[in-house]
C-alpha cells in the first residue's frame, strides 16, 4: 500500500494526523496553510491602528480648537499626514499578505519544509536546521522559530495547526536541537 504511486490517505501515527499524505514519486507528509483566524487578528490590528490615528488625530484637532497657539496648525497637519500615510501603508501591507496567504502552503517531506506561494517554491533542508525554538504563552504555542546553521532564523506563526506542526518537525530533527 505504501509504495503505490499516487495513492493518497490520511492516517494517524505518534498522536498526530497527518493529513493530505501523498505517495509516489514525490512524498509530501503534511501541509500547513496560513489559518482564518491569523487573518482576523490581522484585520482586528490593522482596524485597531485605524482607530487609534483617527483618536490621536481628532485630540490634536480639538487641542487645536482650544489653544492654537500650543497645538499649532503645523503640528496638526504633520499628525494627520504622519497618521494617513502609517495607516495605508499599514493597509496596502495587510492587503498584500491576505493575496499571498491564499496561496500559500508550507509542505512537511521526509527531509526537508517546502514553502509554496503561488508558482514560487522555496525548500528548506531539515540538515540545515540548528535548532527549534517554541514560544508558548499561557501554554498556547505562539509561533516556531526555526534556526538555522547559518545563524539566520525562520519564524513559523499563523499556521492552522501549529502544534501539530511542532510534534512534526521535532520528530524530523534530533532532540538536541529542540528548545
Amino acid at each position: 500500500m505504501w509504495d503505490t504511486p499516487g495513492l493518497a490517505a490520511a492516517c494517524y501515527t505518534d498522536d498526530f494526523y497527518l493529513a493530505s499524505v501523498t505517495y509516489g514519486p514525490e512524498r509530501r507528509l503534511m501541509e500547513f496553510t496560513i489559518g482564518r483566524t491569523e487573518i482576523r487578528k490581522r484585520n482586528r490590528n490593522v482596524v485597531g491602528g485605524l482607530v487609534f490615528g483617527s483618536m490621536l488625530a481628532a485630540l490634536i484637532v480639538v487641542q487645536n480648537q482650544r489653544s492654537p497657539d500650543v497645538y499649532n496648525t503645523t503640528l496638526l497637519w504633520s499628525v494627520v499626514g504622519f497618521v494617513v500615510i502609517a495607516n495605508v501603508v499599514n493597509l496596502v501591507r495587510h492587503l498584500r499578505y491576505v493575496r499571498l496567504t491564499k496561496s500559500h502552503r508550507l509542505e512537511v517531506l521526509d527531509d526537508s519544509i517546502r514553502f509554496v506561494t503561488g508558482n514560487e517554491m522555496t525548500e528548506l533542508q531539515l540538515e540545515d536546521v540548528a535548532a527549534i525554538r517554541l514560544f508558548h504563552r499561557r501554554k498556547e504555542l505562539l509561533h516556531i522559530q526555526v534556526l538555522l546553521k547559518n545563524k539566520r532564523g525562520i519564524r513559523l506563526e499563523g499556521y492552522d495547526d501549529l502544534e501539530g506542526l511542532s510534534r512534526l518537525l521535532q520528530n524530523r530533527v534530533p532532540d538536541s536541537t529542540i528548545t
